[in-house]
């Protein structure tokens, strides 16, 4: 087969969406297809090690706008997005090949650009394809483009990948479906050293854009009995990250908060590895029961125990016998299960975690499962 993958832009630089769309991009190419990343344009400023075309893990990948990184320059940015828009049709078009089937496979877009694909999928004769892995539109701030996505996306595709049971139970208009859980690669994360660290340490993980939740981990921190450290690995806008900054200064234990931004992979995976407990509370609304956040995939991968409560996926593949998992999102319920788990000897549980990754997370697995599904389409 050959596959065109329409990339969130910045690839292959980026977290959560970006990963889990190299580890489908590289099942692919484990497979036998062709596979192209092809994206609009680049997210991060210039560096030497952004390139407009190149390889990331054995996966090639093009930038279809001229300059592949952000530029400071308003103008010259906004030409760059534009040119960016008819490359990337464009290369679409050079990349299709004959006597083979021809998928374009996508991340979630926009609506509007997602009747765009589907009609040129239409006219040049590629399969068109998505990998779905939240639902926004019942959010009280939902945008109408997030509106009109989750209303009637599942009428453009030939097929999806959709990442939860939520998720499978919405596309019930009989769209050949296939759910495929958080993603990761074992063999690379075995491969990353432990960072060694000192005292007591927790690690919560996410974007700045998820400020509640990180106000709920700080308070949760401040209530526990024992004497933690607080590692926040958190990445977003300025503005955002000022307000993170604001909120650590004024927790009463500052000291014990230490805040990391934009760290390489390396020495991301390295810090779960370190800590002794990893954090990943789950609002308990709609939106968190339709996503599957990607890095417990990573944590349980670390063979680090971690913590969540009882909500949407991960109740579909962890119990208390191999993590821990608080009865509800309240902060009493979490400092209860902290203060009964951080002093024992965890490390059986953590290994239990990593099993259930390795037979269900890992992206050579999966790979299989996805092959056969597109091949069926």
């Amino acid at each position: 087969m050959n596959i065109i993958y329409i990339g969130a832009n910045g690839f292959p630089f980026g977290m959560a969406t970006i990963q889990r769309q190299l580890l489908i991009a590289k099942g692919f190419v484990l497979q036998g297809n062709s596979c192209l990343v092809l994206s609009k344009f680049g997210l991060i400023d210039k560096d030497e090690k952004v390139v407009r075309k190149g390889k990331a893990e054995g996966v090639d990948y093009l930038c279809a706008s001229p300059i592949a990184y952000r530029p400071s320059n308003f103008f010259l940015r906004s030409a760059n997005k534009i040119l960016g828009f008819f490359l990337e049709t464009y290369y679409i078009i050079k990349h299709r090949k004959s006597n083979t089937k021809n998928i374009l496979f996508t991340v979630r877009t926009s609506f509007f650009s997602t009747v765009y694909y589907r009609l040129l999928s239409f006219i040049l004769g590629y399969k068109y394809i998505g990998d779905i892995n939240e639902a926004l539109g019942d959010n009280k701030d939902a945008s109408l483009n997030d509106k009109l996505f989750d209303s009637y996306n599942k009428y453009l595709y030939d097929g999806v990948l959709l990442i939860s049971d939520s998720l499978m139970d919405s596309y019930n208009n009989n769209i050949p479906r296939l759910k495929i859980p958080v993603i990761c690669d074992i063999s690379k994360l075995d491969e990353i050293n432990k960072i060694e660290l000192e005292g007591v340490n927790l690690l919560y993980c996410a974007s700045a854009a998820y400020l509640d939740t990180l106000k709920f981990v700080i308070e949760v921190i401040e209530k526990a009995d024992s004497d933690l450290n607080l590692i926040l690995i958190v990445s977003g806008s300025k503005s955002q990250m000022k307000i993170v900054n604001q909120l650590i200064k004024e927790a009463r234990n500052t000291s014990k908060i230490h805040l990391k931004s934009r760290i390489d992979y390396g020495e991301l995976i390295g810090l779960y590895k370190g800590a002794d407990l990893l954090l990943i509370p789950l609002p308990e609304i709609e939106q968190h029961k339709a996503r599957f956040p990607h890095k417990i995939a990573e944590y349980t991968a670390c063979k680090t125990p971690f913590m969540s409560n009882k909500w949407g996926e991960v109740v579909n593949y962890f119990s208390n016998d191999n993590s821990f998992l608080v009865d509800s999102y309240t902060v009493d319920d979490y400092v209860h299960k902290l203060n009964s788990v951080i002093i024992a000897d965890n490390q059986t549980l953590a290994d239990k975690a990593y099993e259930i990754s390795k037979a269900n997370f890992d992206y050579k697995i999966l790979s299989t499962k996805i092959d056969e599904f597109l091949k069926g389409i």
